[in-house]
């Protein structure tokens, strides 16, 4: 079987219609293979399902970018450099889906038990946090499911099916607008967690992450405190804003959804607008900026700075995927790290600053993860003491 960059190169040589007769005769080679490679190919040639994949990974106007790309896919032109950027970002696009079909056929066949046995052991994370209550009660929320139990005499906890958090105030409590307690919601390397407050605002935090916020809100804002990632679905109620603190900057809503990140081994942390509107403060110059759809505020030290992006990039973390487009090694590194609870070590630092772009199954175990960006990179990785070595 030919490697993924041949093959990559022969279908995007295939679609730009520029493939010399011996490359067209070693794709239909690799065609002759198997069906599955032939199912691949016509995925690819389908408008539809390339303009979604294209949509993954770009923070351009996929349509006006096919429709440019439409023009010239079996028309040569001298003017195809100006399409630099959507050709890259279909090359990214058919990497996936070639890494994606050639990772299924190798752990679909017989490979030496030794190339897999040991990285294959480092599971991804899941559903599991620590609750940390004002009075220090903690209670481990992982493996909860379908029971409710009451810590501060006023508010309810429930535990639902999915295994998500839900808070509930008793109509007594309500009434009296008794004074909430602060609870902290920890979540480990290797954690995710759900939690929805009592006025219905839901959020799902990343791994290694922590989130402090009031039993029940009271008063004319609602105000939480977070260190590490979260993505916020905001219940509207325009008389109480509500209120993100971090480190760096804080987010005022009414009723939105939203993503921050604000990791403390990160030089930068950012805010990114999915739908509504958002009011981002930099704590240290007071600097305001307000958001619209699409958008994202990042600090960088002591500027902050407002850009159009794929929010799709920075809240697919909270479903089923990593989602990467030419972020540089440390980056991917950093996330996989935080995920799976291991550590990773740069044996060459120069490796830091490749750049991937691709979607990683993010339930998968972490061998199938780094065979697929060994398969698209000329990166290595080895596992010796417990340390992945990136080389």
């Amino acid at each position: 079987m030919k490697v993924i960059k041949d093959i990559h190169e022969l279908i995007l040589a295939y679609l730009r219609d520029d493939i010399s007769e011996e490359e067209m005769s070693h794709l239909r080679e690799w065609l002759a293979e198997s069906e599955r490679h032939q199912r691949l190919l016509e995925e690819l040639r389908d408008k539809d399902t390339l303009q979604r994949e294209i949509g993954e990974y770009a923070s351009f106007d996929t349509s006006r970018r096919w429709d440019q790309l439409e023009k010239v896919m079996g028309k040569p032109s001298g003017k195809r450099s100006s399409l630099l950027q959507v050709w890259g970002v279909v090359a990214a696009v058919v990497v996936a889906f070639v890494g994606g079909l050639v990772y299924w056929q190798m752990v679909g066949s017989s490979q030496p038990e030794k190339e897999q046995v040991t990285i294959a052991r480092i599971e991804p994370g899941g559903t599991r946090a620590v609750l940390i209550t004002e009075k220090g009660q903690q209670v481990l929320l992982q493996g909860l499911k379908d029971t409710c139990f009451n810590i501060t005499g006023d508010d309810t906890l429930n535990i639902r099916e999915d295994g998500s958090l839900k808070y509930s105030l008793s109509v007594y409590s309500s009434l009296l607008s008794s004074m909430p307690e602060w609870h902290t919601l920890r979540i480990p390397k290797g954690g995710e967690y759900k939690i929805v407050l009592d006025d219905g605002t839901e959020i799902w935090l990343n791994s290694a992450s922590e989130l402090k916020y009031p039993s029940h809100f009271v008063g004319n804002e609602r105000r939480v405190q977070l260190t590490g990632e979260a993505y916020f679905q905001v219940a509207r109620n325009e008389a109480a804003p509500f209120i993100v603190e971090t480190r760096g900057m804080d987010v005022k809503v009414l009723g939105t959804s939203f993503n921050v990140s604000v990791y403390e081994d990160e030089e930068s942390c950012h805010a990114t607008l999915v739908e509504g509107e958002v009011e981002v403060a930099d704590k240290v110059n007071g600097e305001k900026v307000v958001l619209t759809p699409g958008t994202q505020a990042l600090l960088q030290g002591k500027e902050m700075t407002v850009r159009k992006v794929n929010t799709k990039l920075y809240t697919l973390w909270r479903l089923d995927r990593f989602t990467f487009a030419s972020e540089d090694m440390e980056g991917v590194i950093r996330k996989l790290s935080r995920w799976y609870n291991v550590e990773f070590f740069f044996a060459n630092a120069s490796r830091k600053q490749k750049r991937f772009t691709g979607s990683l199954p993010k339930y998968s175990d972490i061998s199938q993860v780094l065979k697929m960006i060994e398969m698209t990179t000329d990166i290595k990785f080895q596992l010796k003491e417990n340390t992945i070595i990136i080389q």
